[in-house]
Protein backbone atom coordinates (compact mmCIF):
# COMPACT_ATOMS: atom_id res chain seq x y z
CA UNK A 1 0.00 0.00 0.00
CA UNK A 2 1.41 3.70 -0.56
CA UNK A 3 2.16 5.66 2.28
CA UNK A 4 1.10 9.37 1.72
CA UNK A 5 1.79 12.37 3.84
CA UNK A 6 -0.75 15.04 3.70
CA UNK A 7 -1.09 19.36 3.16
CA UNK A 8 -4.33 19.92 4.56
CA UNK A 9 -6.48 23.05 4.92
CA UNK A 10 -9.22 23.08 7.93
CA UNK A 11 -11.98 25.84 7.35
CA UNK A 12 -14.49 26.65 9.58
CA UNK A 13 -17.21 26.11 7.22
CA UNK A 14 -16.33 23.44 4.39
CA UNK A 15 -18.80 22.22 2.31
CA UNK A 16 -19.09 18.50 1.36
CA UNK A 17 -19.87 16.69 -2.11
CA UNK A 18 -20.16 12.94 -1.28
CA UNK A 19 -20.19 11.93 -4.87
CA UNK A 20 -18.41 8.38 -5.70
CA UNK A 21 -15.29 8.40 -6.85
CA UNK A 22 -15.36 6.85 -11.05
CA UNK A 23 -15.83 3.27 -11.72
CA UNK A 24 -12.40 4.20 -14.72
CA UNK A 25 -10.28 5.75 -11.55
CA UNK A 26 -10.12 2.38 -9.30
CA UNK A 27 -9.57 -0.21 -12.12
CA UNK A 28 -6.59 1.71 -12.88
CA UNK A 29 -5.09 1.54 -9.17
CA UNK A 30 -5.35 5.74 -8.46
CA UNK A 31 -7.41 4.97 -5.82
CA UNK A 32 -5.19 5.04 -2.30
CA UNK A 33 -7.99 6.27 0.21
CA UNK A 34 -11.30 4.67 1.01
CA UNK A 35 -14.01 6.02 -0.69
CA UNK A 36 -16.88 7.25 1.63
CA UNK A 37 -14.41 7.50 4.64
CA UNK A 38 -14.96 10.61 6.39
CA UNK A 39 -14.28 14.44 6.57
CA UNK A 40 -11.01 15.28 8.53
CA UNK A 41 -12.40 17.15 11.74
CA UNK A 42 -9.43 19.27 14.27
CA UNK A 43 -10.03 21.31 16.95
CA UNK A 44 -7.93 24.99 16.42
CA UNK A 45 -8.41 27.72 18.87
CA UNK A 46 -11.50 26.33 20.61
CA UNK A 47 -13.36 25.81 17.66
CA UNK A 48 -14.29 22.84 15.46
CA UNK A 49 -12.77 23.08 11.73
CA UNK A 50 -12.73 20.78 8.91
CA UNK A 51 -11.12 19.86 6.14
CA UNK A 52 -13.39 17.80 3.19
CA UNK A 53 -11.99 14.77 1.93
CA UNK A 54 -13.86 16.11 -1.99
CA UNK A 55 -12.26 12.69 -3.31
CA UNK A 56 -13.79 12.65 -6.54
CA UNK A 57 -12.29 16.56 -7.25
CA UNK A 58 -8.87 15.46 -5.92
CA UNK A 59 -8.62 11.74 -8.04
CA UNK A 60 -9.90 13.73 -11.30
CA UNK A 61 -7.21 16.53 -10.84
CA UNK A 62 -4.83 14.31 -10.15
CA UNK A 63 -5.54 11.59 -12.92
CA UNK A 64 -5.66 14.57 -15.40
CA UNK A 65 -2.34 16.17 -13.69
CA UNK A 66 -0.56 12.19 -13.86
CA UNK A 67 -2.18 12.27 -17.88
CA UNK A 68 -0.62 15.36 -19.07
CA UNK A 69 2.70 14.93 -17.20
CA UNK A 70 3.78 11.95 -18.92
CA UNK A 71 1.86 12.38 -22.46
CA UNK A 72 4.80 13.77 -23.92
CA UNK A 73 7.19 11.54 -22.59
CA UNK A 74 4.93 8.86 -24.58
CA UNK A 75 4.96 7.12 -21.34
CA UNK A 76 1.06 6.04 -22.08
CA UNK A 77 0.70 5.12 -17.96
CA UNK A 78 -3.27 6.13 -18.37
CA UNK A 79 -4.71 5.51 -21.35
CA UNK A 80 -6.21 8.34 -23.25
CA UNK A 81 -9.67 6.83 -23.35
CA UNK A 82 -9.35 6.87 -19.36
CA UNK A 83 -7.22 11.26 -19.65
CA UNK A 84 -10.30 11.82 -21.99
CA UNK A 85 -12.70 10.68 -19.54
CA UNK A 86 -11.16 11.93 -16.25
CA UNK A 87 -10.59 15.56 -17.68
CA UNK A 88 -14.65 15.71 -19.34
CA UNK A 89 -15.68 14.29 -15.54
CA UNK A 90 -13.70 17.31 -14.06
CA UNK A 91 -14.68 20.17 -16.31
CA UNK A 92 -18.35 18.76 -15.29
CA UNK A 93 -17.66 18.46 -11.60
CA UNK A 94 -16.65 22.35 -11.58
CA UNK A 95 -19.81 23.53 -13.47
CA UNK A 96 -21.98 21.59 -10.88
CA UNK A 97 -19.72 22.88 -7.73
CA UNK A 98 -18.10 25.83 -8.19
CA UNK A 99 -17.52 26.43 -5.00
CA UNK A 100 -15.15 23.71 -4.74
CA UNK A 101 -11.56 23.43 -4.38
CA UNK A 102 -9.29 20.48 -3.12
CA UNK A 103 -8.33 21.31 0.46
CA UNK A 104 -5.46 18.98 0.98
CA UNK A 105 -2.43 17.85 -1.04
CA UNK A 106 -0.91 14.39 -0.98
CA UNK A 107 2.31 13.02 -2.02
CA UNK A 108 3.45 9.48 -1.94
CA UNK A 109 6.10 8.20 -0.30
CA UNK A 110 7.95 11.61 0.88
CA UNK A 111 7.05 14.98 2.50
CA UNK A 112 7.97 17.95 0.07
CA UNK A 113 10.96 20.11 0.83
CA UNK A 114 8.92 23.33 0.16
CA UNK A 115 5.96 22.13 2.47
CA UNK A 116 8.20 23.08 4.93
CA UNK A 117 8.74 26.40 4.46
CA UNK A 118 5.26 26.74 5.66
CA UNK A 119 6.54 25.64 9.56
CA UNK A 120 8.64 26.07 12.35
CA UNK A 121 9.52 23.69 14.85
CA UNK A 122 6.78 24.82 17.73
CA UNK A 123 4.63 23.32 14.77
CA UNK A 124 5.42 20.02 15.52
CA UNK A 125 2.85 17.53 17.34
CA UNK A 126 3.76 13.89 18.03
CA UNK A 127 1.19 11.41 18.09
CA UNK A 128 -0.02 7.60 18.07
CA UNK A 129 -1.76 5.44 15.65
CA UNK A 130 -1.22 2.03 16.69
CA UNK A 131 1.04 2.65 19.42
CA UNK A 132 3.79 4.06 16.61
CA UNK A 133 4.23 7.67 16.65
CA UNK A 134 3.46 10.00 13.65
CA UNK A 135 4.37 13.60 13.35
CA UNK A 136 2.07 16.85 12.07
CA UNK A 137 2.68 20.35 12.17
CA UNK A 138 0.02 22.62 12.57
CA UNK A 139 -0.28 26.52 11.94
CA UNK A 140 -2.48 29.54 11.25
CA UNK A 141 -2.77 29.69 7.44
CA UNK A 142 -1.86 33.51 8.00
CA UNK A 143 1.00 32.79 9.39
CA UNK A 144 2.06 30.20 6.91
CA UNK A 145 1.44 31.96 3.87
CA UNK A 146 2.98 35.09 5.00
CA UNK A 147 6.52 32.06 5.85
CA UNK A 148 5.90 30.93 2.39
CA UNK A 149 5.89 34.35 0.79
CA UNK A 150 8.92 35.54 2.72
CA UNK A 151 10.63 32.47 1.38
CA UNK A 152 9.51 32.47 -2.32
CA UNK A 153 10.83 36.08 -2.02
CA UNK A 154 13.97 34.82 -0.81
CA UNK A 155 14.53 32.73 -3.82
CA UNK A 156 13.17 35.29 -6.37
CA UNK A 157 15.67 37.89 -5.27
CA UNK A 158 18.33 34.88 -6.21
CA UNK A 159 17.27 34.11 -9.37
CA UNK A 160 19.05 31.11 -9.63
CA UNK A 161 16.51 28.60 -7.87
CA UNK A 162 13.35 28.95 -10.80
CA UNK A 163 12.00 25.63 -10.51
CA UNK A 164 11.62 25.58 -7.08
CA UNK A 165 10.61 29.10 -7.14
CA UNK A 166 7.71 28.54 -9.25
CA UNK A 167 7.15 25.22 -7.25
CA UNK A 168 6.49 27.59 -4.09
CA UNK A 169 5.13 29.96 -5.95
CA UNK A 170 2.04 27.40 -7.43
CA UNK A 171 1.94 26.40 -3.29
CA UNK A 172 1.60 29.82 -2.41
CA UNK A 173 -1.36 30.70 -4.96
CA UNK A 174 -3.17 27.17 -3.59
CA UNK A 175 -2.63 28.54 -0.14
CA UNK A 176 -4.14 31.86 -0.95
CA UNK A 177 -7.65 30.88 -2.36
CA UNK A 178 -8.49 30.08 1.36
CA UNK A 179 -9.66 31.93 4.58
CA UNK A 180 -6.60 33.24 6.95
CA UNK A 181 -8.74 32.77 9.79
CA UNK A 182 -8.19 28.49 8.63
CA UNK A 183 -5.61 26.03 10.40
CA UNK A 184 -2.60 25.14 7.55
CA UNK A 185 -1.25 21.27 8.72
CA UNK A 186 1.10 18.96 7.46
CA UNK A 187 0.77 15.38 8.24
CA UNK A 188 3.69 12.36 7.87
CA UNK A 189 0.94 9.95 7.60
CA UNK A 190 1.29 6.71 6.77
CA UNK A 191 5.03 8.53 5.41
CA UNK A 192 6.10 8.17 9.17
CA UNK A 193 6.33 4.29 9.05
CA UNK A 194 9.25 4.54 6.61
CA UNK A 195 11.30 5.58 9.62
CA UNK A 196 12.57 4.45 13.22
CA UNK A 197 10.07 5.82 15.73
CA UNK A 198 13.00 7.77 17.75
CA UNK A 199 14.60 8.88 14.49
CA UNK A 200 10.54 10.35 13.43
CA UNK A 201 10.01 12.01 16.84
CA UNK A 202 13.04 14.15 16.37
CA UNK A 203 12.94 14.94 13.03
CA UNK A 204 14.16 18.30 12.17
CA UNK A 205 13.75 18.92 8.71
CA UNK A 206 11.57 22.13 9.25
CA UNK A 207 14.25 23.41 11.17
CA UNK A 208 17.18 22.47 8.41
CA UNK A 209 14.83 24.41 5.82
CA UNK A 210 14.20 27.46 7.91
CA UNK A 211 17.82 27.63 8.44
CA UNK A 212 18.66 27.26 4.57
CA UNK A 213 15.81 30.10 3.80
CA UNK A 214 17.59 32.29 6.53
CA UNK A 215 21.52 31.52 5.01
CA UNK A 216 20.27 32.36 1.34
CA UNK A 217 18.69 35.58 2.78
CA UNK A 218 21.84 36.20 3.98
CA UNK A 219 23.92 35.50 0.87
CA UNK A 220 25.35 32.78 2.65
CA UNK A 221 25.23 29.69 -0.20
CA UNK A 222 27.76 27.25 1.73
CA UNK A 223 25.04 27.18 4.92
CA UNK A 224 22.24 27.23 2.91
CA UNK A 225 23.42 23.84 0.66
CA UNK A 226 24.50 22.27 3.75
CA UNK A 227 21.21 22.46 6.05
CA UNK A 228 19.46 21.80 2.06
CA UNK A 229 21.58 18.97 1.40
CA UNK A 230 21.09 17.26 5.21
CA UNK A 231 16.87 17.26 4.39
CA UNK A 232 17.40 15.95 1.09
CA UNK A 233 19.49 13.06 2.49
CA UNK A 234 17.37 12.39 5.06
CA UNK A 235 14.45 12.27 2.88
CA UNK A 236 16.27 10.30 -0.43
CA UNK A 237 15.46 6.95 0.52
CA UNK A 238 11.31 7.37 1.39
CA UNK A 239 11.52 9.79 -1.94
CA UNK A 240 13.43 6.99 -4.14
CA UNK A 241 10.58 4.36 -3.47
CA UNK A 242 8.34 6.26 -5.90
CA UNK A 243 10.52 5.57 -8.67
CA UNK A 244 11.05 2.21 -7.87
CA UNK A 245 9.37 -0.39 -9.67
Amino acid sequence: MTKTAHLRVYTPDSAEDGDPVPGFVRSYGMLSESDGAADWVAEWHGARVVCPRHLRLRVLESTVAFANAFRGLGAGLIPEEAARTADNELRRYHQEHPGHRSQVLTSAWHVPVRWFTAFQPEDKEVYEIGGSPRVRLRVDLGVARNRIGNALATLRNLEVFQGPAEELAQLHEWIESFPAESMLELDYGSVSELFDPQELVFDDSVELVRRSIEALAEGDMMTAGENYGRVVARWAPAFSVTFSS
